[in-house]
């Protein structure tokens, strides 16, 4: 386990509750939805026996209907109400032990309204920059209409006091009744959470909770005093506990399944208690991430495992060991952020590693340049080898009981090298699928460590092989040619009559391989052909759509990369769709996709750690 110092502090949080605590509020005589008396100002909350609750009533849909429209995926393209400051208000209401913090801006803080726009303006119906809150307004209303079976709408009930950032936290680890079967989901907690919304217009969002409060006659409301401002309990008339909660103040509308959370969180906004914001791991996760962005997450790793292993003294001892260990791979912290940039969308993600993780290398390599201009997919990884090797050592140690001696030398005889050392010569690889056309290839490129053991181990697999098509147990036959100065084998399946191959198959059904220029190469038909004999002006490394990625999201010197050119596995897609469904694609779904040209994840290494950019360009 890591031994960091770790901004969980052990003593006792405000989120904690006592266990010695009065009669709950919600036990004096309630008030209906037409009449709130207030219940006693000083009265804390009681622990709270958690059961499954019912599904949120309309009148929480309607509330938070703000929420909603950023699960749809469209929340981040709805509000242009224009620039606002660039400091989120979540981080300041939370304890520094949330477990997961999650922000959307939707006020568009900085540049990010300019650049949504022009990003937008590349998708049908958004082209025109003037009708941009026109549609946005539009299309939140009928997300807000439809959440609330037309009872409400953005436009008269959320716009008037809706600020434009929504911010929820996990404050803790549920915990689990056990460990195997359904009794881990059916009968898990819903963890202790706050959430906030901001508020731009505190007298209209009264307002509108007057109204919800009397559309709704079947609840009750209790409100408790904490200072100097009121906590509003629900209660549902058929449901055994409270339901939800919520406290207003000038700048925001907090909420939550429990009313001791909105205490708590009332006590860290005011100063009583110190905050997520001002924690030193969070204020490190997101020291180097921008400012202006459209949301945000953060995830306390460390403080899940702690919470987590306290809850696994009644699992068996090898149970405990495995799910220890798995634990302690996890990083100890991640935060990322998402942000638009013009023509393209933005994530950023950074994370440290525990104490003894082996920090990956960057490095900067020719792969790219071996691989064809066509490629729709490129991975490029590195120390492949050091990773197979542990990799394999784990799962033998794992199975070792069900793995017998005498097979395991066998094998290691045959191979001639422990098995976990087979591979790992291999040091840095590439992938890559490329389409042309209708047809597909696959092929993979690796620079290798040790030239000489690197063919040594080639020619034992290449031995294995002929030696199964001479006695003729494998329907396949074995050709060498010299490539370049460098020996390609290739294995390709001999003709049967009695089981033709396909005429139409999408791919060469043939395998080669070779080494050439201390690089490894394997694939399909003619990769390995080409690959040993192409310029880098005709290969991805020269296809200006992947190096202009490549630059943005990180550079040539990095921990690893993957690549999608959309645009073209769109194109080879649509040659798949039926002739009664194309109408139908043409109208609906391909005006969308067109817009989306191509996705990079890039790798590298931080002074604090690890990080990752990633970016989707549209056209």
């Amino acid at each position: 386990m890591s031994n960091q110092t770790s901004d969980r502090d052990p003593s006792p949080s405000p989120w904690q509750r006592p266990d010695d605590s009065p009669t709950a509020p919600w036990a004096v005589t309630p008030s209906t939805a037409d009449t709130t008396p207030p219940s006693d100002a000083g009265a804390p909350l009681p622990p709270v026996t958690r059961v499954s609750r019912p599904k949120p009533v309309r009148w929480i849909v309607a509330l938070l209907a703000t929420a909603l429209v950023v699960a749809t995926g469209a929340g981040l393209a709805m509000l242009a109400t224009g620039s606002r400051t660039t400091a989120a208000q979540g981080p300041t209401f939370l304890p520094p032990e949330t477990m997961v913090y999650m922000e959307t801006r939707l006020d568009l803080p900085g540049d990010q309204r300019e650049n949504l726009i022009a990003f937008m303006g590349k998708f049908p119906g958004f082209a025109d920059p003037a009708a941009f809150d026109l549609k946005v307004n539009d299309t939140l209303d009928r997300l807000t209409r439809e959440s609330t079976q037309g009872e409400y709408s953005y436009a008269a009930d959320i716009e008037p006091w809706f600020d434009g950032e929504v911010a929820i936290g996990i404050t803790d680890v549920p915990e689990l009744p056990g460990w195997s079967g359904d009794d881990v989901i059916d009968g898990a907690e819903v963890p202790d959470f706050v959430g906030s919304l901001s508020v731009a217009d505190r007298a209209a969002l009264e307002a509108f909770l007057v109204r919800l409060r009397a559309d709704l006659t079947e609840a009750t409301y209790v409100e408790t005093a904490h200072g100097d401002v009121t906590i509003v309990t629900y209660q549902d008339h058929a449901a055994p506990d409270p339901l939800f909660s919520y406290a207003v103040t000038d700048e925001s509308l907090l909420f939550a399944a429990q009313a001791a959370d909105l205490m708590a969180a009332l006590d860290v906004r005011s100063g009583a208690q110190p905050s997520l914001a001002g924690a030193a791991g969070f204020q490190e996760r997101f020291a180097g991430l921008p400012s202006e962005r459209l949301g945000a997450l953060y995830v306390d790793l460390r403080g899940y495992r702690q919470g987590l292993e306290s809850q696994l003294s009644e699992v068996d001892e090898a149970t405990r060991a495995m799910i220890s260990d798995g634990l302690d791979r996890l990083p100890d912290s991640v935060a990322a952020t998402l942000r638009v940039e013009g023509d393209r969308m933005v994530a950023d993600m950074v994370w440290s590693d525990p104490d003894g993780a082996t920090t990956p290398t960057a490095r900067s390599t020719s792969l790219a340049a071996r691989m064809p201009s066509t490629s729709a997919f490129y991975l490029e990884s590195r120390d492949v080898g050091q990773t197979i090797k542990t990799t394999v050592e784990q799962a033998m140690a794992q199975f070792d009981e069900m793995l017998p001696e005498s097979q395991l030398e066998q094998v290691e005889d045959f191979l001639g090298a422990p098995t976990e050392d087979f591979l790992l010569w291999l040091e840095d690889t590439a992938v890559s699928v490329s389409l042309d056309g209708d047809q597909v290839s696959f092929g993979m490129a690796a620079t290798i460590t040790d030239t000489t053991i690197a063919a040594q181990r080639v020619e034992r697999l290449t031995t294995a092989v002929r030696a199964a098509a001479a006695f003729g147990e494998v329907p396949f036959e074995i050709e060498e040619v010299d490539v370049a100065g460098s020996l390609v084998t290739t294995i390709q399946p001999v003709s049967d009559p009695s089981f033709p191959l396909p005429d139409d198959l999408p791919f060469e059904p043939s395998l080669s391989y070779g080494i050439h220029e201390d690089v490894f190469y394997l694939g399909m038909g003619d990769f390995v052909t080409d690959a040993m004999q192409q310029s880098e002006s005709d290969s991805l490394a020269g296809n200006a759509a992947y190096s202009t990625a490549l630059e943005a999201s990180g550079g040539d010197t990095n921990t690893g990369v993957m690549y999608l050119d959309i645009a073209s596995i769109r194109s080879f897609g649509e040659r798949m769709v039926p002739d009664a469904e194309r109408a139908e694609y043409d109208l609906e779904a391909k005006p969308y996709l067109e817009a989306l040209d191509r996705f990079i994840v890039t790798g590298i290494t931080t002074d604090g750690g690890n990080a990752a950019r990633a970016l989707l360009y549209v056209e």
